[in-house]
């Protein structure tokens, strides 16, 4: 669908009025949908976020678009905290980049001695991932289109996820969609190829796979060094990857060494990590190893 001079006349003016209104006041995001409905449909169109970086991306309607347009920002609690913890000279990893909502600013934040990595297996949203990286001129960050797994695997199936939903892309049936091929390489191998040896925030996002990730990153995420993990917890998301019951990716870094914590949690003094595994519901979560997020 192009974009109309009308649509972004009226798009800008809204985005303007929007983003004076702080994110978590009750109801934004609900008027904002009912009065911009009529332009969520709209594809393939650029937009800023509070950092000053540009983003191509695929609808307006999907939560990372609809929130960026809105806010300036996607999940900016988990933008906050990259962007405080992390430090010029920094490896960052992501995996599950989608369009590269975090890895921009964060590339840009590291620049210009650290490293970038972001892992993305969508045929149908790697080349946006691709041409934000450009659009944004920043360097040292690597790209890799393939599914970080716990084997090496080639012709993967993954089912891509419509425009409206393009943060959705999953290894699990969806959409009613027929799969797609993809490579699956652990993310142990990857860095070796990569020629990475130190990770400071690893960053996973992949639509209840975390477990699998995991399983291929045992060697980085035990070794002496580990990073800090960021990663989403759901349970109906979780439960449905083969063989996975929901919490799986809590109990591996746990046996890992890892302990648990709520993103809101990490940086208050008074709070403690997750005496017990989350088995219900969704929350964005921190793993660390002697309390390294603290410090921090």
């Amino acid at each position: 669908m192009q974009t109309t001079n009308n649509t972004f006349r009226n798009l800008h003016f809204w985005q303007n009025i929007f983003r004076y209104i702080p994110p978590e006041m009750p109801g934004k995001t609900r008027l904002a949908r009912r009065i911009l409905e009529n332009s969520l449909r709209t594809q393939d169109i650029d937009l800023h976020d509070q950092q000053g970086c540009t983003f191509l991306v695929p609808s307006l309607y999907e939560p990372i678009a609809f929130h960026l347009l809105i806010d300036g920002v996607y999940e900016s609690a988990t933008m906050k905290f990259l962007l405080r913890f992390l430090k010029p000279g920094d490896t960052y990893v992501d995996v599950g980049a989608n369009i590269g909502i975090f890895v921009v600013p964060v590339a840009k934040k590291l620049s210009p001695s650290g490293l970038v990595l972001a892992i993305e297996p969508s045929p149908g949203i790697f080349p946006y991932l691709r041409a934000n990286i450009e659009k944004n001129g920043v360097s040292r960050v690597h790209l890799r289109q393939c599914a970080a797994y716990d084997s090496e695997i080639q012709d993967l199936d993954f089912y891509e996820a419509p425009p409206e939903h393009f943060g959705m892309g999953s290894l699990a049936p969806q959409f009613n969609r027929k799969p797609v091929s993809v490579d699956a390489r652990t993310l142990d191998g990857i860095l070796i190829e990569e020629n990475i040896h130190h990770v400071n925030v690893l960053k996973v996002d992949v639509e209840g796979f975390e477990s699998a990730v995991f399983r291929g990153a045992k060697k980085l995420l035990t070794s002496d060094r580990p990073p800090l993990v960021i990663f989403e917890f759901c349970d109906w998301a979780e439960c449905r990857a083969p063989g996975v019951k929901a919490g799986d990716a809590q109990k591996l870094l746990k046996d890992y060494g890892y302990q648990i914590w709520r993103l809101s949690d990490i940086s208050k003094s008074s709070k403690r990590p997750l005496p017990k595994i989350l088995l219900e519901g969704y929350e964005l979560l921190v793993a660390t190893k002697d309390n390294v997020g603290l410090k921090n």
